[in-house]
């Protein structure tokens, strides 16, 4: 059992139909518009310090988080990745960290041989839009998507945070990557907000990938200016790419579920912990011990 506290718990777990009615119009302006929106976007941006990955390479994988998260689930994600030898490009986002998180993360940076980190951060003002700032820390990472793609010209692979590496995970992408613009974990049985799985989404640096990072990132922007009291990136992300769908823009395909694996099967190339049962359970627990104990011992 973790000794932290725990991030607030967002009771009610829906939005109003007014809220969706004015998500809805978000997603259609940005749909309208590669323009529309910018503000709110530019305001994102200003905010966020720090250097993005560059230059064309292999995918760059991204994930956000705040304090707690960086010191109970980062620093591992990261190590495990580290711990199996192939070479990754990671962005990491910390919302509203601390000098000690500063200086951890850039020492960890120096110290990985296999991993490319980057950083960034914000001084914590924009989590204050929405009504609980876990509904940022969620969203932000598509934020920085559209930016790290037009500074690198590469895939951009966002991720849960809290997760472990089983596999090399650009290594597993290359080979199922085709010809799609975005990979992503589509749930055509559930309802209509939970269509998309967030915990994985690549988004290549193709004209029609750009463009719906772009779209995307300027719309949950803008929805954040509007005081939402629920999480917005996978109602964003299902309202955006069914728009680009039904017009024909975009080519959407099936990101296998190893890529953000609950059920933490052995051949998996992420476990990812989405509920705080899973969190704290035996199987993720012991595979975090190893992984951190590993580095301890070297």
């Amino acid at each position: 059992m973790m000794d932290s506290p725990r991030p607030v718990v967002i009771e009610k777990k829906r939005h109003s139909l007014l809220m969706r009615w004015r998500i809805d119009r978000a997603v259609a302006r940005s749909m309208r518009d590669d323009a529309a929106q910018g503000r709110h976007f530019d305001v994102v941006r200003r905010s966020i310090h720090g250097t993005v990955p560059s230059g064309k390479g292999g995918p760059v994988l991204l994930a956000a988080c705040n304090e707690l998260y960086y010191w109970e689930f980062a620093r591992t994600f990261l190590r495990s990745i580290e711990a199996l030898g192939a070479p990754e490009r990671f962005h990491l986002h910390l919302c509203e960290p601390s000098e000690k998180a500063l200086a951890d993360v850039e020492a960890m940076a120096s110290s990985l041989a296999n991993v490319d980190l980057t950083w960034t951060w914000d001084d914590g003002k924009t989590a204050l839009q929405p009504a609980y700032p876990t509904i940022y820390y969620a969203a932000v990472r598509f934020l920085l998507a559209p930016m790290i793609i037009e500074a690198t010209r590469s895939t951009v692979l966002c991720l849960d945070i809290d997760g472990i590496a089983r596999r090399p995970i650009s290594q597993a992408l290359e080979v199922i990557s085709k010809d799609e613009d975005i990979r992503l974990i589509k749930r055509p049985g559930e309802k209509s907000v939970r269509r998309v799985l967030a915990s994985a989404l690549a988004i290549r640096p193709t004209e029609a990938g750009m463009r719906f990072a772009g779209r995307l990132g300027r719309a949950i922007a803008a929805i954040f200016s509007m005081r939402p009291r629920y999480h917005v990136d996978q109602i964003t992300i299902v309202r955006t790419v069914e728009a680009m769908e039904a017009r024909g823009e975009i080519t959407a395909v099936q990101m296998p579920l190893a890529f953000a694996d609950h059920e933490f099967a052995e051949d998996s190339v992420i476990w990812t912990a989405k509920s705080w049962q899973r969190k704290n359970s035996e199987a993720f627990t012991r595979a975090k011990g190893a992984v951190n104990g590993a580095f301890q011992n070297s």
